[in-house]
């Protein structure tokens, strides 16, 4: 932008150069529109300013925006980084309660598997101790049948010999051998 009412002083082709030669000079009036261009020049100025320092403001404000939403952005990383661990925790928690519950069951069943299996051996070994002494007590009644049998036999046996020689009017042998055996 050139200033109005400027006069340049410069040099002449045709003459010789003069000390003071090649200088500007410039001579200024002052007019009421020239007090307007230097309200505008500093308006402008001033607004050049502003846009800077609001341009400025801008940039530091978008650089806070930036260092919060890295801040949100963290947190909420952390958030559900937490979150996670805590599913994680859970999830490991009822898997041991789970595994420990199992545990607990198989337990129970196989104390109640070797509960029963003593107690049917238990009713095994008083069954055979049962049919044991049974048998015994057939036994028994065997060898004494077996011994009376011996004994009638023995006794009939006498009255068969003795019975040879009969007397008439003498008991029967056969009811003295069932008295014998009614005595004893």
């Amino acid at each position: 932008m050139r200033p109005r009412n400027v006069s340049v002083v410069g040099r002449d082709d045709d003459h010789e150069p003069l000390p003071n030669e090649g200088v500007v000079r410039v001579e200024t009036t002052r007019s009421p529109h020239e007090d307007l261009g230097a309200r505008v020049a500093g308006v402008l100025a001033a607004a050049e300013q502003a846009a800077a320092q609001i341009q400025t403001e801008a940039e530091g404000e978008a650089e806070r925006l930036r260092r919060e939403a890295d801040e949100y952005a963290k947190d909420v990383r952390a958030a559900v980084e937490a979150y996670a661990k805590d599913q994680r925790r859970e999830a490991e928690e009822q898997a041991r309660r789970t595994i420990a519950d199992a545990d607990a069951e198989a337990r129970a069943m196989r104390e109640a598997a070797q509960a029963m299996a003593a107690r049917l051996e238990e009713e095994a070994r008083r069954g055979t101790l049962k049919l044991r002494e049974d048998t015994r007590a057939l036994e028994d009644r065997r060898q004494r049948a077996l011994d009376e049998l011996r004994e009638i036999a023995a006794t009939l046996q006498d009255l068969v010999r003795s019975g040879a020689t009969a007397r008439p009017g003498a008991p029967e042998p056969i009811a003295n051998a069932r008295s014998v055996r009614r005595s004893r």
